[in-house]
């Protein structure tokens, strides 16, 4: 979020159906949800997580604020990419690489060790919900808390939603592709990660921050994917990385407007990106961002759903010293109602002893203070008295 006029004064956004467009023009958006999503940088997962927010039922939303002290799914948007700077080995479990395009039939979804994208989705789910779905090691002492495991899934279904992390592994998912845009010269994955992300901002923040990353935007699609969840369950991340794939095919490696293949269009080995194939992109990048939100609002329903009655979610972090993660390194069993709040007001204030002996003095002072007052009041009084009477005296004699 951020500071910025209303949303009805900086832009105009009318939902289409999925198969529509979001066309940008004087100030005017008009939003659809694209069948497909994908993962972005800080800002990007930022406006997802505002989405998922905006869809979480009452009881879900409470539960992931206790869970994570306070914060919510926008706060810890950046909270994986510091995880992989810590280490590194957990940077496969963002992407889904493709030996080939899938235009046509489903995603590759196997990887070594199930360290990939959609094996990780259902890993974390299936932790949460107390179901051994996949199996991944971790290193030893490194047992992860269900607050941990919400925060993968919040950041990975975003992920999801980005073609590039279903790239090929022939070009590195798109990183050994160069594109330049307004004579700036960056990879294929970068301008869909982050460019795209940040050229929106720069040339239209009054509608970034207007309030557009509300699951009412894509209200229709939320409902279709939350019953169609409810029906096929984790299946579902198989399908949403197969749009994924078909999306990146179509797409991106293919040109929208011209049909033609990607490096079919490529001079000295860099593809120019027009504005009309810019505006196309970033029209699918918002769509993709409303539908990855109320997807992860689904999943972290349908979390507290599954689980059996009783069964507390647990707070707190296994992955130590993550830059401006304020997390404690002891897990903590996150309760709801009074209970809750008890580990908040340990922080946020004195117990005990030292409690009272500031409550004292406060009242000490405070009486101090009133008694001061009070003497001078008074004594203002008595001379105000005195010089009524010599006056009245002073009156008799004339």
């Amino acid at each position: 979020g951020g500071p910025g006029c209303s949303f009805g004064r900086c832009a105009r956004m009318t939902l289409r159906s999925r198969a529509g467009t979001l066309a940008i023009a004087g100030g005017a958006f008009y939003v659809c949800a694209a069948p497909c999503v994908l993962a972005w940088d800080k800002d990007g997962h930022e406006a997802i997580g505002m989405t998922a927010m905006s869809a979480l039922e009452l009881n879900a939303t409470a539960e992931v604020k206790h869970l994570m002290g306070g914060r919510d799914a926008v706060d810890i948007a950046a909270w994986a990419h510091k995880v992989n700077k810590k280490h590194p080995w957990t940077i496969g479990l963002h992407f889904q690489a493709q030996s080939g395009l899938k235009c046509k039939g489903g995603a590759e979804l196997s990887c070594p060790d199930n360290k990939c994208l959609v094996k990780a989705l259902k890993y974390f789910y299936g932790r949460l919900i107390h179901k051994d779905l996949v199996s991944i090691s971790w290193p030893e002492g490194m047992k992860l808390t269900d607050a941990d495991c919400v925060k993968y899934l919040i950041n990975l279904i975003g992920d999801l939603h980005q073609p590039m992390h279903l790239g090929l592994a022939a070009d590195d998912m798109g990183r050994n592709l160069t594109v330049m845009f307004r004579g700036k010269k960056s990879s294929l994955y970068e301008f869909w990660n982050r460019e795209l992300t940040q050229l929106t901002i720069q040339g239209s923040p009054g509608f970034w921050w207007g309030g557009w990353t509300h699951v009412k935007r894509s209200h229709v699609e939320y409902h279709r994917d939350g019953e169609n969840w409810k029906r096929d369950g984790v299946v579902s991340f198989d399908k949403w990385a197969e749009e994924s794939a078909k999306y990146l095919c179509d797409n991106v490696y293919t040109n929208p407007i011209s049909g033609r293949k990607l490096e079919e269009g490529l001079v000295n080995g860099v593809f120019r990106i027009d504005e009309n194939l810019y505006e196309l992109w970033q029209r699918e990048m918002l769509s993709k961002m409303l539908v990855a939100g109320a997807r992860v609002a689904i999943v972290l329903n349908a979390v507290l759903h599954n689980r059996d009655a009783g069964q507390a979610l647990h707070s707190g972090s296994a992955i130590q010293d993550l830059e401006d993660e304020p997390d404690s390194m002891t897990p903590q069993v996150a309760h709801l109602g009074r209970q809750g709040d008890s580990a908040h007001a340990v922080h946020s204030g004195q117990v005990g002893p030292v409690a009272a002996a500031m409550n004292f003095g406060i009242f000490m002072t405070v009486g101090l203070i009133f008694l001061q007052v009070m003497r001078m009041w008074q004594g203002r009084d008595a001379v105000t008295k005195a010089n009524r009477a010599k006056h009245q005296d002073g009156g008799k004699g004339t």
